[in-house]
């Protein structure tokens, strides 16, 4: 029951996917502080939605499934190329209007909990203290 319990208390509606509530999971299991979730940035008249922030650190993280490509480039008729740049032009936006830094990571750093320890550890994504 307290496992139940500490999972309903973990859940958060926000998580946009599975591979960010994963990514999530990893970050809590690693002991990293926790990210704020579905961050709002607003460039000019423009909003975009950032996966992760670490505001101590200035640094956004973001979970790129295949989905995110494929799919929408299926749904609008666009080519997967013109989701890709159009992805990169609104990174470089969010980084122009924030001063802060990326860091992208994909299923396969998600899935290995040492790949995607060493990725935010580079990113130097600040660990907190548990107690037990």
């Amino acid at each position: 029951m307290r496992g139940a319990l500490a999972t309903i208390e973990f859940s958060d509606g926000r998580s946009g996917s599975v591979g960010e509530s994963l990514s999530r999971v990893r970050v809590f299991q690693l002991g990293f502080e926790a990210p704020e979730l579905q961050v709002e940035v607003k460039v000019g008249s423009r909003r975009f939605e950032v996966d992760f922030g670490w505001e101590g650190i200035r640094r956004f993280g973001e979970f790129d499934g295949a989905v995110k490509y494929t799919r929408s480039a299926e749904l609008s008729g666009r080519r997967v190329e013109d989701v890709v740049t159009e992805e990169k032009v609104r990174e470089d936006l969010i980084r122009e209007a924030t001063d802060r830094r990326f860091t992208r990571w994909l299923w396969r750093e998600a899935l290995d909990a040492r790949h995607f320890d060493r990725r935010l550890t580079e990113a130097g994504v600040p660990r907190v203290r548990r107690t037990r």
